[in-house]
């Protein structure tokens, strides 16, 4: 009897994984995939509708598709939702870190963070990182994989159930470099900004990145429907490479040249993300050279407490933030410092790592192949 269930249980794997994931599909990707069923056009558009517009992934609650197609969908189709396998208790201003179970039996976490004014969700796009960013809990997972555009979308879908409410503001913030994942993160930023789909502005989605270039550049020749913002985190290289090792490949001389191309051709303003570190970037020389740096370029400075991690750096002291604060503003800087919030639940910025086991070790030295493939295809 055992040996059945097991079988069973076997089987039914082996079967979803040669399903289609519906929520990986766009909108003329559905009504093809319904025209190699043999259905019209306009089915495919209704099923977007109930997928993402309507969040629904039970066929038999699509009551205005025919019964034959939602029976075929059902052995030819899925509607994949990651488990929430945990969840903390709500921090004092509301907001709550959510542990998702993926198929594969890895991990990722994901923080709601309501306000009076915005329903903000911070979604993971890989599990773990590569990047080893010194003062990020994600970076020390080293690298397991990316995650496909349903898992990346599903994070914002099952959140909306649990808190019973929409989503207004998306940040792709959380576990992982989103440009690594580049196609499946651009894939879920069109799917959420659709107007068809899941209705979120474009101005109320942010993708943030360490500064991968290749993959900047070619957003400037693709565009994209989100804000870029860029985590900046020193002024020159020798402190930058010192916390954030990619930039040993990707210099702050470079990334800056591509970011005016950037905002030269976007006309988009970029935020900019400063974690202050004591006695490391939080200098009154540091400050001077912030407004040199970004120079020509329409920006915002998010400046962002050091927040406890494990890493070897310590805060910087609160008179030297407000110091440092000061003097931006006196530049005429567009700065500011952002609230910590989440710290009792451990899902403030550069805090996220699943303390879950996972069944998969982890791939820490290779590159992830979007990163890998990103120079060859902007020349395609």
């Amino acid at each position: 009897m055992i040996f059945a269930e097991s079988l069973g249980i076997l089987l039914n794997a082996y079967e979803a994984k040669k399903m289609v994931n519906l929520r990986d599909l766009t909108q003329q990707e559905l009504e093809s995939f319904l025209a190699s069923l043999g259905y019209p056009a306009y089915r495919g558009r209704q099923l977007y509708r109930w997928i993402f517009a309507r969040r629904v992934s039970n066929f038999d609650k699509m009551t205005d598709l025919p019964q034959d197609l939602r029976t075929h969908l059902s052995r030819t189709a899925i509607i994949e939702t990651p488990r929430i396998a945990d969840s903390s208790p709500k921090a004092l201003d509301g907001t709550r870190k959510y542990l998702f179970e993926l198929g594969d039996g890895t991990y990722v976490e994901t923080v709601f963070l309501p306000s009076s004014t915005a329903q903000t969700v911070c979604i993971s796009t890989q599990v773990g990182c590569s990047l080893n960013c010194v003062f990020c809990a994600t970076g020390r997972m080293g690298f397991y994989r990316n995650l496909t555009t349903a898992e990346i979308v599903n994070q914002i879908v099952e959140i909306e159930r649990e808190e019973k409410i929409r989503i207004s503001h998306v940040v792709f913030m959380g576990m992982g470099e989103p440009l690594c994942n580049f196609d499946a993160v651009m894939k879920a930023a069109h799917l959420l900004a659709d107007p068809a789909g899941m209705g979120l502005s474009a101005r109320h989605i942010t993708i943030s990145t360490i500064g991968i270039v290749p993959a900047i550049e070619r957003i400037i020749h693709e565009g994209m429907p989100a804000k870029l913002a860029v985590s900046l985190h020193a002024t020159n290289d020798e402190q930058r490479s010192q916390i954030v090792p990619v930039n040993k490949t990707y210099p702050l001389s470079l990334l800056m040249k591509t970011l005016r191309a950037y905002a030269h051709v976007t006309r988009y303003p970029i935020t900019f993300e400063y974690i202050l570190i004591k006695d490391l970037n939080d200098r009154p020389e540091d400050a001077a050279a912030l407004p040199q740096l970004l120079r020509n370029i329409p920006a915002k400075l998010n400046l962002i407490r050091l927040h406890p991690t494990g890493c070897r750096f310590e805060p910087s002291p609160e008179e030297r933030v407000e110091a440092f604060l000061k003097e931006l503003r006196a530049a005429k800087l567009d700065a500011t410092l952002r609230v910590s919030r989440g710290l009792e639940c451990q899902a403030a910025c550069g805090q996220l790592a699943p303390q879950e086991p996972r069944r998969k070790s982890p791939a820490s030295d290779s590159i992830p192949t979007d990163l890998a493939n990103l120079a060859d295809d902007i020349q395609k």
